[in-house]
């Protein structure tokens, strides 16, 4: 079981020209959404015996919702939490690849019977997340035992190549056109790029004067 989809017209946060529109995305809402997903999990009888998180996009939800987990499970092994470093890059014919920097626990290690949550901030394209996943799935762990979750995630419900992996858990969905107007989605809790100087002041230098200071390095 996941939450009820909510419909929103809104997009991720791959792709900025400075003219695109922004969701500021405060760290404590993904905390506390952190913890419903996490808490939606665990009833639906989902209990990980490892945890992935996709560097560096999965960090913060990763965190809460493993932190969830060393409390509610209270018999058994611990569970191991991981993460894995996968980046998206452009080869000479602009087709788009994905390359893994590494894992600090390698799927090789996994056992058939393991449960196995991927957590990632915003499944956008999702071809990072598929890529994983089918990696994960040739170790031996069935689909059943791999669920994938994220704070975001975005469906464009006219793309005519939907691809075979999609989030099991969400905290928000958002159904978009193809042809919509995209958004950056922009997560306070680490995100740095891409912001104006009237963003900083708002969002950054009113609530605390030091940060002009500290973040004077942004040109």
């Amino acid at each position: 079981m996941v939450d009820n989809p909510i419909h929103l017209p809104m997009g991720g946060k791959k792709r900025y020209d400075g003219a695109m529109k922004k969701e500021f995305l405060p760290y404590d809402v993904v905390r506390n959404n952190a913890l419903k997903l996490a808490h939606r999990i665990y009833h639906d009888g989902f209990i990980p015996d490892v945890i992935y998180v996709s560097l560096r996009g999965g960090a913060y939800l990763g965190n809460v919702i493993s932190e969830y987990f060393k409390i509610v499970r209270t018999s058994g092994r611990p569970v191991y939490y991981a993460a894995v470093v996968a980046r998206s890059y452009t080869d000479v014919r602009k087709a788009g690849k994905i390359k893994v920097e590494g894992w600090t626990y390698a799927p090789e290690h996994l056992r058939v019977g393991d449960k196995v949550l991927l957590v990632d901030d915003i499944f956008d394209s999702g071809q990072t997340v598929n890529y994983l996943v089918q990696i994960i799935l040739e170790k031996g762990i069935p689909r059943e035992d791999l669920k994938v979750a994220v704070h975001d995630y975005k469906y464009f419900y006219d793309k005519p190549d939907q691809l075979p992996i999609q989030p099991d858990y969400w905290c928000r969905k958002h159904e978009l056109s193809i042809h919509e107007e995209d958004r950056w989605i922009h997560y306070m809790s680490h995100e740095l790029v891409g912001l104006s100087r009237e963003e900083l002041e708002e969002r950054y230098y009113a609530p605390d004067p030091q940060l002009r200071n500290v973040l004077d390095v942004i040109p």
